[in-house]
């Protein structure tokens, strides 16, 4: 074909044929000019697909505004090549873009988009008004790693365009094609850091197109036929305050003969775009963008809106509705707060107790510290029936006269109140008047001279000094007496084992690194020798980059690598259990490098242990 002094029809630049060259059979065939597709709705792109699933979200239906300036031109080439404009076919193309998606198994993506003309103005030959043009039907399938929770993830795709130009002879020639078009599509993305990225091919499945010429050029105008499609995008996403904002490029280029990568068969058009989600159900997007080299349906301005109905998924969180640190899963009494014991029939439940012996257990026992005698009290489950000049604890004391009638007075009574036992202020089983110590108890080591003090602990590192190598410096329990409280890797303080070096872990992962075992070995050698330390909670925490639900997964699954390596060498499985808090606990700012650092940390929580330091109230 000879481009030499030939009319072109250009969205940017495209050639038609020579009149002396060709003839054009069927000149009213027509074809959709419309070059943008609309991503999913719900995305956070508008151009280049970065699909998302059941994770992130269920379902999202809204409305892509499309305006272009110039889609299509006429001109003509000159003997040097250089492509001059004669003529705007259609000046303004207004469309509005119905899109609809869901997803399912957090696998499957499925989407549609109708394309409605509301207007276009220009040349009467060429512009329609407004029209209804080929509605797009796709799927797209999750093959490895989330998009918007992975570095990287990889989906393949399929749309469909159905014509309904084969329905009608009353459409205009640019807003439909003659017959279905196919796009099959690979998609790579992901989120890394602040830093969303996406990346698409595809084939566009075209048969050729045309449709009329304007009067005074020649022959027909406006090919359009199979073609590559590339995509790039980059954002940055702050996935907490729900916003996103970053370039986007497309250039498509026919995919066999001459015009492949040629300056009249490829276009090059790229779109400034921000994004913000409105109270995790609204998706908004604007978008600007300018075509820099141009096919029939590429505009040299093209503007884009779009307002969705896109609600987010909360992230589903292990369930513990009794709040003891053992998740219902695993707890035989979720609804009631208990200890772990490593038995699957009791693991989870309160310790059953039964203070005053009467064969009624304290949880279901009225009178928890009074046998319920030979009359028990049908009214008052585990308390004894009421005498006629009552004194229903038998202390001695008449009911009337005693300000515990329900409550024995005990060997030590309460000098301050009637009828009434003496307290034990420290709960260590000692009453106040005989207790030396009656604010402190006697923990673990009591002292044999002091009657309810604990033995002396000058450093206050829960050792005491009869037993600490390094009475007068802050350490940890060991195994080894010539270590015993001393300086080391780690301090018992606050209800807490504090390791004085991090748990560091391979990146992404809870594979626990080599360096971090001398400081494991040192909370194992202390909970070997502070068995008065019953039972031990590790806290994994995360900084707030990437996505949550991750987060959570992730300090999950570290807490319990650390568990199970404290379980290898040699710590009873009952003394520990381990719980995930994801972003939710930071130590720190998040906003600085350092701050992140502090808050990607494990924690040694003491839930269980006589004679340790209480944490401060």
């Amino acid at each position: 074909m000879n481009k030499l002094s030939c009319a072109f029809l250009f969205s940017a630049l495209a050639g038609i044929v020579s009149a002396e060259g060709s003839a054009l059979a069927d000149p009213n065939r027509g074809f959709e000019l419309n070059r943008y597709q609309p991503t999913a709705a719900g995305e956070w792109s508008f151009a280049v697909d970065h699909p998302w699933y059941s994770s992130t979200r269920y379902f999202a239906a809204g409305i892509t505004l499309n305006y272009g300036h110039k889609p299509l031109v006429a001109g003509s080439i000159d003997e040097n090549g250089a492509f001059g404009e004669a003529k705007s076919l259609i000046d303004h193309l207004f469309i509005a873009h119905v899109d609809l998606a869901g997803s399912f198994l957090d696998r499957v993506l499925i989407t549609a988009s109708l394309p409605v003309v509301l207007t276009s103005a220009g040349d009467p030959q060429f512009a329609s008004g407004a029209a209804v043009g080929d509605l797009r039907l796709g799927g797209k399938v999750r093959l490895y790693g989330q998009p918007y929770a992975s570095t990287f993830s990889a989906s393949v795709g399929l749309d469909l365009w159905v014509p309904f130009r084969a329905m009608t002879d009353s459409l205009p020639p640019t807003a439909s094609d003659q017959s279905v078009r196919a796009l099959p599509k690979l998609m790579v993305g992901g989120v890394w850091n602040k830093l969303l990225w996406s990346g698409t091919l595809g084939f566009l499945i075209r048969p050729e197109a045309v449709t009329v010429a304007p009067p005074a050029f020649a022959s027909s105008l406006g090919r359009a036929a199979s073609e590559l499609q590339f995509g790039l995008s980059a954002a940055y996403f702050d996935q907490e305050r729900r916003f996103a904002v970053g370039p986007e490029v497309i250039l498509t280029t026919a995919a066999a003969g001459e015009d492949s990568f040629s300056r009249f068969g490829t276009s090059l058009e790229m779109l400034l775009a921000g994004h913000y989600n409105i109270a995790r159900m609204i998706q908004t997007g604007l978008a600007l963008g300018a075509g820099f080299v141009r096919q029939p349906g590429t505009p040299d301005f093209r503007m884009l809106f779009r307002l969705a109905y896109a609600p987010m998924a909360e992230p589903k969180r292990p369930n513990d509705r009794d709040n003891d640190g053992i998740l219902d899963a695993d707890d035989a009494c979720p609804d009631v707060k208990g200890v772990a014991t490593g038995n699957p029939a009791t693991h989870g439940c309160p310790p059953p107790g039964d203070r005053d012996r009467d064969g009624v257990i304290d949880a279901e026992d009225l009178c928890p510290d009074v046998h319920q005698g030979q009359t028990p009290d049908p009214m008052r489950r585990g308390c004894p029936a009421p005498a006629p000049e009552s004194d229903r604890d038998g202390d001695g004391i008449l009911d009337r006269d005693d300000l515990c009638p329900d409550l024995h007075k005990g060997p030590v009574p309460d000098p301050m109140r009637h009828g009434c036992p003496a307290p034990d202020t420290d709960r260590d089983g000692i009453l106040d008047p005989v207790d030396v110590c009656p604010m402190e108890p006697a923990g673990a080591f009591p002292d044999p001279v002091r009657r309810g003090c604990p033995l002396p602990d000058r450093d206050q590192d829960s050792i005491p000094d009869k037993f600490d190598a390094c009475p007068d410096k802050p350490g940890a329990p060991h195994p080894d007496p010539k270590k015993n409280g001393c300086p080391g890797l780690l301090t018992v303080t606050g209800g807490k084992i504090v390791i004085l070096k991090p748990v560091f872990f391979a990146t992404d992962k809870d594979i626990i690194l080599p360096q971090s075992f001398p400081v494991l070995q040192a909370v194992a050698d202390a909970l070997k020798a502070a068995q008065q330390i019953r039972q031990v909670r590790i806290e994994g925490h995360t900084d707030s980059q990437g996505v949550r639900i991750y987060n959570v997964d992730l300090s999950q699954r570290r807490a319990g690598s650390v568990r199970r390596w404290l379980i290898e060498h040699g710590i009873d499985e009952g003394r520990v259990v381990s719980e995930g808090f994801g972003p939710d606990r930071p130590v720190d700012t998040n906003a600085t490098v350092a701050g992140r650092a502090k808050n990607r940390r494990v924690e040694f929580h003491i839930v269980d242990g006589s004679g340790v330091i209480p944490a401060t109230p």
